[in-house]
């Protein structure tokens, strides 16, 4: 019976790893190949794995990457330069196609060109040469990555094809600098704004990195009251790429009714904190804006942030599983007091 009753629970919980588990067909894809930076004559510290380049004015390099396809069949991979910004979590990403907003220049601009195809045969490797000209003295540091994934088979530019393209890839950080010593952030209050995003209210916040320099990690957070009452906290940690704005989006835990608002904001770095205190009116059309693409009932179901669809059923599966196990630890003590 024992044993018995060890093999159900084990059963019960393989079952229910697996349901948890995406089944997605993508998610079996391997990734068949790998790149390596090779070191550049300007480099500053080549102890890392990515481009620290130094370099000044008239200066010209070829940023070189090696793509290794491992697998039996050929494939052509696409690489790119993408420029650094700070995304909605805090995090440092390299997404941005477009030049960086408040710099006087960007390194897609100095790279041309930014995209190229390589075909590789399985089992081969190749060397992509990516020309970099800095042409006038940089103000501080440039910060993008370099972007190469594997191209899918067959692939089209139909703006009527709807699904999910996997697209494998890897980035390479890519940093230039006109001198070793780097200059403080400079952070700045951008202004509020309250709207719906992804069917909930939210209250964005935008800041910017004025200065030409990479931030350590600085501590963030926003206060929204109204009145006395606290409608919402956020708390994060956040890096600063050179030269950005940063809209951080705050998600309240229901309608935010019409009135007006007050934010405190703090951003806590190693060596200065930044603080800003700021209000914004909710007109009444805003708020019927927010009632009609969010459904009360959908405000209920999800008041809590970390209660969502998932955690629901997490919770419902943990109680059921806690008690079998308080079951069967019964069941056990009862045959023990028998024998």
């Amino acid at each position: 019976m024992k044993r018995w009753g060890v093999g159900c629970l084990i059963v019960l919980l393989y079952g229910f790893f697996v349901w948890m588990t995406p089944s997605d067909s993508f998610a079996e894809d391997r990734v068949n190949f790998s790149v390596e930076a090779v070191p550049n004559a300007y480099q500053v510290d080549s102890g890392v794995t990515y481009f620290d380049l130094r370099m000044t004015a008239q200066q010209k390099t070829n940023l070189q990457v090696r793509i290794y396809n491992h697998g039996p069949a050929d494939h052509t991979f696409l690489t790119s330069i993408r420029n650094a910004t700070t995304n909605n979590n805090g995090l440092i990403v390299y997404d941005q196609k477009k030049s960086v907003p408040l710099a006087s220049t960007s390194l897609t601009d100095l790279i041309k060109p930014n995209t190229q195809s390589t075909f590789i045969k399985g089992g081969e490797s190749k060397i992509v040469s990516l020309p970099l000209e800095v042409s006038n003295e940089l103000d501080g540091t440039l910060l993008a990555g370099i972007r190469i994934e594997s191209k899918p088979e067959g692939e089209t530019t139909n703006d009527n094809t709807i699904g999910i393209q996997n697209r494998h890839s890897y980035v390479i950080g890519l940093k230039v600098r006109s001198s070793i010593k780097e200059t403080a952030p400079v952070i700045t209050y951008e202004g509020v704004q309250a709207k719906s995003s992804f069917s909930r209210p939210t209250v964005f916040v935008k800041l910017a990195n004025q200065a030409p320099t990479i931030s350590k990690t600085m501590k963030f957070e926003a206060i929204v009251t109204k009145g006395k009452k606290v409608v919402v906290r956020k708390q994060m940690d956040v890096r600063f790429a050179p030269s950005i704005y940063m809209k951080t989006p705050i998600e309240t835990t229901g309608i935010l009714e019409p009135g007006t608002y007050h934010i405190s904001i703090r951003v806590e770095g190693e060596e200065k904190t930044w603080k800003w205190k700021d209000s914004f009116k909710v007109t009444k059309r805003q708020a019927n804006q927010m009632k009609e693409q969010i459904p009360d009932r959908d405000i209920e179901e999800n008041s809590n942030s970390f209660v969502g669809e998932w955690s629901k059923e997490l919770m419902i599966a943990s109680t059921l599983i806690i008690f079998l196990l308080i079951g069967y630890i019964y069941r056990l003590k009862k045959q023990q007091r028998q024998a």
